[in-house]
């Protein structure tokens, strides 16, 4: 190879790993310190907004009844307020204290309008028992009642007790959602 073409690309080579270094510093900042667009709406500019692929995202709604106030039923009651229309599509609970009986267990619940505790919608097949082996996750069962597991906007979800739950502690349930 003639020595000016080696020479020229050479050059070509340096000037390369000098702009991949520069990249890579300007990728490094922006890692250790990201900027966050500013971005709001004011209601005018609702037309230009896409809420094409907000159907079907997934929400998870989290909620623990703390420490030894698990064993306790006045403690189980609505958790959640849905703020827009979803459906059920798994449910997990885990506690850390069994209960000593055997009937200890519990129910989601759906409730609409003026509904109290106890007289909602079941949405699992069958309760989960709070007597069951203490610190395992457990995935119910949800209702064949497709009706059910749809909640519409400002519908509640309830933990619903039911049996002796004496012993219970740190119950903690996952329910997860899509958006419909």
């Amino acid at each position: 190879m003639p020595p000016e073409l080696q020479k020229a690309l050479q050059g070509q080579l340096n000037e390369l790993r000098q702009k991949q270094d520069a990249d890579h510093a300007q990728l490094i900042k922006i890692l250790r310190d990201p900027v966050l667009p500013d971005h709001s709406h004011n209601g005018f500019d609702s037309d230009s907004l896409d809420f094409s692929e907000i159907r079907r995202r997934r929400i998870w709604i989290h909620h623990t009844i703390v420490g030894t106030a698990a064993a306790t039923a006045a403690n189980y009651a609505v958790f959640w307020i849905a703020p827009f229309a979803c459906t059920l599509v798994e449910f997990r609970e885990v506690h850390q204290t069994a209960g000593s009986s055997a009937d200890a267990a519990l129910q989601l619940e759906k409730l609409t309008g003026t509904e109290a505790l106890d007289s909602g919608d079941a949405m699992l097949n069958s309760a989960m028992e709070l007597d069951a082996t203490a610190n395992v996750v457990r995935t119910a069962t949800l209702t064949n009642t497709f009706a059910n597991r749809n909640l519409a906007r400002g519908d509640r979800l309830a933990l619903d007790d039911a049996g002796t739950l004496t012993a219970v502690a740190n119950v903690t349930v996952v329910a997860e959602f899509v958006l419909t």
